[in-house]
């Protein structure tokens, strides 16, 4: 049975990645609990208000569906983020208590998250394709991109990213596990055992950890960015070169100049749709990168970490890349209003 001082063993207080239970306590407070909590408060807020004036439009096309299926799933991030930052708040109240809270939040909770937050990147990218074919093949989008098709590939996506995660729950049980404690009464100094409910770390965990974070983590996770960034840059091109033929078949005198680099041929209505496609682009590279930084950190930099043994440091380091993951859930609001003039009017509307 595995006890606290074979656990940690090889933790020693000058380690560079030690922090101390009483910084940790402290960073639980402000970040996991107030700054994570206010992000997820308002991420449920935001994507509530977004289902609304989706659904007001009746899901009528394959896009609408889309921003739907966006705005329901980082609705259910932004829950179970508020989940974790409870039940941090609850091991702040009940220090003492039997439940791990560090092994319920950052297995449980932190791969139901991943699971959501992948399969949120990639309803991004089926968006922004469906926005790049609407430039490059305006006539045929309709018929590639139906309102039938959209669902069936939600459904794949939101199937393909929990099946991923499901080895994890299968592997990683939390169960009543024995640790022993050294509890002083006085002069006298005795080893008391308790029972909690946690996770045993063992060579499998970690060799499933690792394997998550290179599919998941990596491949998974960069995979719908790299198409984001493909179709944002296609869009931009195809927009550019159509608005170039069409001021010459217009017969402008002024044709080449309007080509120069000083002046666009673009129209209002196409400026906003690049703005609109940038704009999620630059957000999710943003949001994403301290993420993929953190697993490049722990599976190159120092492959082989145990992180049963740092585990406050660990959690700084997932619990910082979640709240900047945090938001971009609510973030995609902001685009929203500023970048489309309907979803501002409905938007107006409801208040």
């Amino acid at each position: 049975m595995l006890t606290l001082e074979e656990n940690f063993s090889q933790h020693v207080i000058d380690d560079p990645m030690y922090i101390s239970d009483e910084k940790m306590t402290t960073f639980i407070i402000v970040v996991d609990i107030l700054l994570l909590g206010l992000f997820s408060v308002t991420g449920i807020i935001s994507n509530i208000i977004n289902m609304i004036i989706f659904v007001k439009q009746v899901l009528k096309d394959s896009m609408t569906v889309g921003l739907f299926s966006l705005a329901f799933t980082d609705f259910s991030i932004a829950a179970l983020e508020l989940t974790f930052s409870c039940t941090y708040l609850a091991s702040v109240i009940c220090p003492w208590s039997s439940v791990d809270f560090w092994a319920l939040n950052n297995i449980t909770l932190t791969w139901s998250i991943c699971a959501l937050y992948l399969t949120s990147c990639w309803i991004t990218a089926i968006i922004s394709l469906e926005r790049c074919f609407c430039v490059v093949y305006p006539f045929s989008v309709r018929q590639i991109f139906t309102r039938g098709r959209c669902v069936l590939l939600i459904i794949v996506v939101y199937t393909l990213h929990i099946s991923a995660v499901l080895p994890v729950y299968l592997v990683e049980k939390m169960e009543w596990l024995s640790f022993d404690f050294q509890a002083n009464n006085g002069s006298v100094t005795s080893i008391q055992q308790r029972w909690i409910y946690s996770i045993a770390f063992s060579e499998s965990t970690q060799e499933l950890d690792i394997i998550m974070d290179i599919t998941a983590g990596l491949f998974l996770f960069i995979l719908p960015q790299l198409i984001v960034l493909v179709c944002s840059v296609w869009m931009a091109i195809a927009l550019k070169l159509s608005s170039t033929v069409r001021a010459r078949k217009d017969g402008d005198d002024n044709a080449a100049l309007k080509s120069s680099t000083n002046y666009s041929n673009l129209t209002r209505q196409e400026k906003k749709l690049i703005k609109m496609v940038l704009f999620v682009d630059v957000l999710q590279l943003a949001c994403n990168f301290p993420r993929i930084t953190v697993i490049i950190y722990y599976h190159v930099v120092f492959p082989g970490l145990d992180m049963a043994l740092v585990r406050n440091f660990s959690s700084v380091l997932w619990t910082c890349a979640l709240v900047i993951n945090t938001i971009s859930c609510f973030s995609n609001s902001l685009g929203y209003y500023f970048l489309n003039s309907l979803y501002r009017n409905m938007f107006r509307n409801l208040f």
